[in-house]
């Protein structure tokens, strides 16, 4: 899912510069700004769900706060894409550094083989 959120292709690269052109925007522009500044978090509520149900059924690390691990896995996602375009960091690097995340929520899955 987090995938989604990098420019692992042309479409999404070509995503990404337009979402970061509407969000620079958004800066100056109280009306584009609503856009980028729902209440509801769709994103990284579905995100923190996700976890919620795993750390349910045990397969997270004890004591994780499945909203603050969701909201910044987006956030993480989203800023480290923009990395890659501006070729600061490589594709792989990203995907690295989010699975470093992602292993350390999920180091109670024993499913995962840990």
């Amino acid at each position: 899912m987090l995938d989604e959120f990098l420019p692992v292709d042309a479409q999404r690269a070509t995503a990404l510069r337009v979402f970061a052109a509407y969000y620079a925007r958004s800066l100056t522009d109280p009306d584009l700004a609503k856009v980028f500044l729902p209440a509801e978090q769709p994103l990284e509520r579905l995100v923190a769900e996700l976890i919620s149900v795993a750390r349910a059924d045990g397969r997270t690390a004890p004591g994780l706060d499945p909203w603050r691990e969701a909201d910044l896995l987006v956030s993480g996602a989203v800023g480290l894409g923009s990395d890659v375009l501006h070729r600061r960091r490589t594709l792989d690097e990203v995907r690295r550094t989010l699975d470093y995340h992602l292993d350390r929520i999920f180091a109670g899955d024993r499913r995962a083989g840990r």
